[in-house]
């Protein structure tokens, strides 16, 4: 019973919210009577009503019953209603694997709350708490990354965090025969196996898209044959051996094959009937979706996606998703003006996404979620220290000089943390900016090829229908005939010039958009940093500058302006700055000048001055360019100078 007791408990608190948050469930607060609900359980076990084991079961099992209702806990709170469970779960090395559970509650909450820098932290505390009782590591820190990869699109990362542990995943077929790792570390592992899979997709990898889905298919094979499953486990395992399959036949085309496995996926239901199987209708929409954008069946793809429209909420890219696939909609039938709309719509949706990733960039600060949990930790053991304490610190002169220099130190603990966090703040900005450019690279993209489609193909019918008319017109003997022939010709040769010019509309207005993006991004970096009331601020892009300009160099282009900024703040004391970018003679010129009090002798000695300047050479020599200062009492002038077009050695 004990033993039992505590497998499954590890197994709902590792998995069963998998399916929940695939829902996308909109989180609410905790009832009035939760509270009770725990102290209920506390008095029990205290009174010895409960074992411990019991006790640990029933609080998962409790806390796990008010996630998957879209109930949302606070750290802190979390930290008071699970106090004893903590204390229980730390007062004797057997309980090694309640301690496990315990981060896990945590790391659930946190991915109901979509908490990505808490459920990365709560991921590595579970990691290290399995290396405390010497088993190997569970790949529970590997699943939420490739998760929240896979969510940001940023498929090379996913297959980043697989490269970085492909020869363990590797390995797991003969550790489990061998039995040296539990069934739960390969269920994580399918878990990542399937991000990765669609990850080789995008990049178009056949030989890595088979040997990982192989590889998926042996350790789904080997949870299939073990007795010691749990259902929720096989039901997890089953939809994700089905998902694989469906993105590989998918890859290959094989599209008559993928509906039928969307109906296996759908009998799944049926086979796991006294098992909680929300989550596979929510996930089949959107699949069907998909299968019937490729079969072209523009009847049934409409139903889906007004299925999916009147669903509730999957996510926050759901208004997005919903727009894109109607314009998809419409470019299959044809309508490539209400396409385009809703191409613009499903833009504006990403935009206002943006926005909230930006309001949300603080979940992503893993240091403030550690410094969190810790301060929470410290200030419960500091009150129990308190009431035992009292009487001394009363009547001790020493008691209060210890307290004093305690303060102190958290000052200066606290001073170092601020720092941390705007360090943070800065590279999530940067990251952030990094995924908007690849965002509109593959708007850009999109577009250009929605423009090269209209007139590689309406336009060349149009073109062909005009000239048949012609050679029509000219043969026909009669009058009026003639005449019609001649009318149509007319209205073919103006749809076709609208065609044409429409195209190349789309394909240019690509680039333009992209441009104006840009700027923005350097008008946001500069705003930020230089506010109106205190700098004279002149930014200027210089039109079609950027046409052959990667994302890449524009990212480091950004982080030059960021670190030239910063040293304006910081040594100038500048009135005005100026940033202009233009492009001469294949090379891409980005100057940045200001009129302070320029950089003396003392100041180039300054270390923190070099390192700034340094890093900006180092980045312009990293994209083939050079970097040049020159800086007097009037002010500091940097000329940044990339070459288009690299040449060959």
């Amino acid at each position: 019973m004990k033993t039992t007791l505590r497998h499954n408990s590890l197994i709902r608190a590792g998995y069963i919210l998998i399916a929940v948050l695939v829902t996308g469930i909109t989180l609410g607060q905790p009832t009035p009577g939760v509270q009770q609900e725990f102290e209920k359980l506390d008095n029990a076990y205290r009174a010895r009503q409960l074992t411990s084991d019991a006790y640990f079961y029933k609080v998962d099992s409790l806390v796990h019953q008010l996630l998957s209702e879209g109930k949302r806990f606070e750290t802190n709170e979390l930290v008071d209603l699970l106090s004893q469970y903590e204390e229980v779960a730390w007062s004797d090395p057997q309980y090694g694997r309640d301690r496990i559970n315990y981060f896990y509650l945590f790391f659930n909450n946190a991915r109901m709350g979509k908490q990505k820098g808490a459920s990365i932290y709560y991921a590595e505390k579970i990691a290290q708490a399995y290396k405390d009782i010497g088993q190997e590591h569970p790949l529970i820190a590997q699943l939420q990354l490739t998760k929240i990869y896979q969510e940001l699109r940023l498929y090379d990362k996913v297959i980043a965090v697989f490269e970085s542990e492909r020869s363990y995943l590797e390995s797991l077929p003969e550790r489990f025969r061998e039995d040296r790792v539990d069934i739960s570390v390969a269920l994580n592992a399918m878990y990542i196996l399937s991000p990765v899979v669609t990850g080789y997709i995008k990049k178009n990898d056949t030989a890595s898209v088979h040997s990982t889905a192989s590889l998926a298919n042996q350790i789904g094979t080997i949870i299939q044959s073990d007795k010691s499953a749990s259902r929720p486990q096989l039901l997890y395992n089953d939809m994700l051996m089905i998902d694989i399959e469906h993105s590989v036949a998918n890859f290959e085309r094989r599209y008559d094959d993928a509906s039928q496995l969307l109906n296996r996926m759908e009998q799944l239901k049926t086979t796991y009937n006294d098992q909680a199987t929300n989550f596979i209708d929510i996930n089949l929409v959107r699949f069907r979706i998909e299968n019937q954008k490729r079969l072209g069946n523009t009847d049934s793809l409409r139903y889906y996606i007004e299925k999916y429209a009147s669903s509730p909420n999957f996510g926050n890219s759901q208004s997005a998703d919903v727009s894109e696939f109607k314009a998809e909609l419409a470019s299959l039938q044809g309508d490539y003006r209400s396409a385009n709309e809703w191409l613009s719509d499903a833009l504006m949706h990403e935009r206002d996404l943006q926005a909230k990733l930006m309001a949300e960039a603080s979940d992503l600060l893993y240091a403030f979620t550690q410094a969190e949990h810790n301060a929470i930790a410290a200030q419960r053991a500091e009150q129990v220290k308190h009431k035992r304490t009292q009487w001394l610190i009363i009547i001790s002169a020493i008691a209060a000089l210890s307290i004093l220099a305690i303060y102190l130190i958290m000052l200066r603990r606290s001073r170092k943390a601020k720092e941390q966090i705007e360090a943070l703040n800065d590279a999530a900005n940067m990251q952030i900016i990094a995924m908007e450019e690849a965002k509109h690279q593959a708007v850009k993209e999109e577009q250009q090829r929605l423009g090269q489609d209209l007139h590689d193909g309406i336009s060349s019918s149009l073109a062909g229908i005009k000239h048949q008319l012609e050679i029509l017109s000219m043969d026909a003997a009669d009058a009026s005939l003639r005449h019609q022939l001649g009318s149509l010709q007319l209205e073919v040769t103006a749809a076709y010039n609208t065609a044409r010019k429409k195209s190349h509309e789309w394909f240019n207005a690509a680039v333009d958009v992209e441009e104006q993006s840009f700027e923005q991004r350097i008008r946001h970096l500069t705003d930020g940093a230089l506010p109106d009331s205190r700098y004279q601020k002149s930014i200027q892009i210089d039109d079609h500058s950027l046409h052959r300009v990667s994302a890449d160099i524009r990212i480091s282009l950004l982080r030059i302006i960021q670190e030239a900024i910063t040293n304006i703040i910081k040594h100038a004391k500048a009135k005005q700055v100026g940033v202009l970018l233009y492009e001469e003679m294949d090379n891409l010129l980005l100057t940045i000048s200001d009129d302070g009090r320029g950089l003396g002798e003392k100041k180039w000695e300054n270390g923190k001055v070099a390192m700034g300047l340094q890093s900006i050479q180092r980045r312009a020599e990293l994209l083939n360019g050079k970097a040049n200062i020159s800086s007097d009492a009037k002010g500091t002038e940097l000329i940044v100078s990339i070459p288009l077009v690299i040449p060959e050695k």
